[in-house]
């Protein structure tokens, strides 16, 4: 079986992890969580990156900073579809009402010609297609925030993605481009969101210890996943090549592959090459898809489901784009080291599933 992800663990991963334990410092405190911390940052283009236990927390610290130093906006714009976490950190907080915007059919992303002016957005980039955020707050004149997680590698006007918001957040799950097993981080150019963020983190303990003036949370990252985070941090350029390598034998192979398509990128971006999604324009179903690819041996996703699919989120807004892409997109394996061999391999069998699909429908339409 050809997994959908396979984490990839540099030595120096495992070496400072190693080093973490016999030190004793095994929980948030510790010298890895100082050095990746400073090292994500620089290579983040940012002022500031808090390192967290995962990438929903992150992304839950973004919604707070925006109750907390906006409250005047008690609306978010979101994309109809994206990984369920944007969605409950607004909930989360029980401040904010939820706008969603359809997303687009060529890049999956929220169409950001139909973002209202002068509002809160929060700019999920799906699968790693990044959206152009300064390109998005001049032309809305709107205040962005990012759910970066899958947009790590990814930039904007050759700014690394997550660097020209508010604020944004990244994760670093098992299946992430870079990964400590769970973990995140709260990226930020301002101080007073960072020393912010920084607090909630902590429990909204005051500079008195034990003394706590806010109610916080437990958000901390590890010292051992530091660890594990710095060695991949410090191997950040390889990782980033072998993920370009990959997609760029996907797109090679599946170029000519009719009524199948690619996300299309996003004006004076670079995608993250995070996931890779295929669009099967014939297809009417994405169980359809899983079986096949099974019965071939390699494991699919779909794509993410319209917010109105989940039973408790109360939003509103048009997603009919949504509910179409959820259902003719499926997500291939594309781990950073994903041989060509079994590039070749999956793609040859999309070639296949395609064909079957056209015929499939052709018939269905009286056209052979």
């Amino acid at each position: 079986m050809i997994k959908i992800y396979d984490i990839s663990l540099p030595p120096k991963s495992i070496e400072y992890a190693n080093d973490a334990i016999q030190s004793g410092w095994i929980s948030s405190i510790g010298k890895y969580t100082e050095l990746a911390s400073d090292l994500l940052s620089s290579l983040c283009g940012v002022n500031h990156a808090l390192l967290t236990n995962n990438g929903t927390s992150a992304t839950h610290l973004l919604i707070s900073i925006v109750k907390e130093f906006y409250p005047e906006y008690q609306n978010i714009i979101l994309p109809s579809s994206c990984y369920v976490a944007a969605y409950n950190s607004v909930l989360y907080e029980k401040y904010h009402t939820i706008s969603c915007v359809d997303i687009s059919t060529e890049t999956w992303n929220m169409s950001i010609d139909n973002v209202p002016d002068s509002s809160i957005v929060f700019a999920v980039h799906n699968l790693g297609n990044i959206i152009n955020v300064p390109k998005l707050q001049e032309d809305h004149n709107c205040l962005v925030i990012e759910d970066n997680c899958e947009g790590l590698f990814g930039s904007y006007n050759n700014l690394p993605s997550g660097s020209q918001s508010l604020a944004s957040s990244l994760s670093f799950f098992g299946n992430k481009n870079i990964s400590t097993g769970e973990g995140g981080a709260l990226l930020t150019n301002n101080t007073d969101f960072y020393d912010f963020a920084l607090k909630l983190r902590g429990q909204g303990q005051t500079e008195t210890r034990y003394i706590h003036d806010i109610l916080g949370n437990n958000f901390r990252m590890t010292n051992i996943q530091a660890a594990i985070l710095l060695g991949q941090l410090e191997s950040f350029e390889e990782i980033k090549s072998l993920k370009q390598n990959v997609f760029e034998q996907y797109r090679l192979n599946l170029k000519n592959c009719e009524l199948a398509s690619l996300q299309k990128l996003e004006e004076n971006t670079t995608h993250s090459n995070w996931m890779l999604g295929i669009r099967f324009k014939c297809l009417d179903n994405y169980k359809k898809a899983e079986k096949f690819f099974l019965e071939c041996g390699i494991e699919t996703r779909p794509m993410f489901y319209p917010y109105h699919t989940h039973g408790y989120i109360n939003a509103s807004g048009p997603h009919k784009n949504s509910d179409l892409i959820n259902q003719q997109v499926v997500i291939f394996p594309s781990y950073p080291t994903l041989s060509k061999q079994d590039i070749d391999y999956i793609c040859d069998k999309i070639h296949t599933f395609n064909s079957q699909l056209f015929w499939e429908w052709a018939n269905e339409k009286d056209l052979v």
